[in-house]
């Protein structure tokens, strides 16, 4: 619940107050370098790491959290899963190296940053609930993670998103991504929280609780779409893309809280 009332209150702020828009807009648009950009990345990773410590320190398996060990290794296995989830998301259109490093193209950055955020809550809710090792984690962060991968490819073969963010440099698109992808992290992340029983288990607990993504990605189409027959300026795109992309993560999220709790 306070993950969810902080999320709600952050986007309301980066929305509604102009030091806020200030905040979110001026890093993304205004870098001129792609080290300016990477260091936006690094840091979001650094918070997303920060976010499954808690995670692990919390709510994770009994004799994980009493184990310092144990959770630095969970801790790398994270970091080094968020780095390879980053790389691979260049098979699926958008890619570090070539996107943000060399093309500096702020929309990439922010829909990576998204990414980032939707595979930590994979992550949470694989380290969430007990099991016999970390061979159980594993497999519930390939799930969510495959999920979410899935949930993208069929968004932008709908949407043409990719080439919106890539090509065309649209940092209005970059938002709305990202608020699909962190979203759709928070509703697959929650379909595999809790106890591990058996594959097959995790497996019809995840097809039980990962429907909302198919609303969340039928809106999100119907929203490319709608500003893609409308011809606004990039101010006011920005700012649109930024109260849909919040109001997508924060109902993503109260579901993904709900599902959490009967997990």
């Amino acid at each position: 619940m306070f993950i969810f009332v902080f999320g709600v209150v952050a986007a309301a702020f980066f929305v509604i107050h102009p030091s806020g828009r200030a905040i979110l807009f001026s890093p993304l648009r205004d870098c001129r370098s792609g080290q300016g950009l990477t260091r936006i990345l690094l840091m979001v990773f650094g918070i997303c790491l920060v976010g499954n410590l808690c995670v692990l320190l919390t709510i994770s398996s009994a004799d994980v959290r009493s184990d310092g060990d144990e959770i630095g290794f969970y801790l790398a296995s994270s970091a080094l899963w968020l780095a390879l989830t980053v790389a691979a998301f260049e098979f699926v259109g958008i890619s570090v190296r070539d996107d943000v490093a060399s093309r500096r193209n702020p929309a990439a950055a922010a829909t990576i940053c998204g990414l980032l955020v939707g595979v930590a809550f994979c992550l949470a809710g694989s380290h969430t609930g007990n099991g016999p090792g970390p061979e159980v984690v594993l497999a519930c962060a390939a799930i969510s993670t495959a999920g979410l991968f899935v949930s993208w490819t069929l968004f932008n073969a709908f949407a043409g998103i990719v080439d919106r963010v890539s090509i065309e440099r649209d940092l209005g698109a970059g938002i709305r991504s990202a608020g699909f992808l962190g979203g759709g992290g928070a509703i697959f992340g929650a379909s595999v929280a809790g106890d591990w029983i058996s594959l097959e288990r995790t497996l019809r607990d995840f097809a039980r609780f990962c429907w909302p993504i198919l609303l969340l990605a039928v809106v999100a189409v119907a929203v490319e779409r709608a500003i893609a027959n409308r011809r606004l300026n990039q101010r006011t795109a920005n700012y649109l893309s930024l109260t849909y992309a919040g109001i997508a993560f924060s109902v993503s999220l109260i579901y993904a809280v709900r599902a959490w709790s009967s997990a």
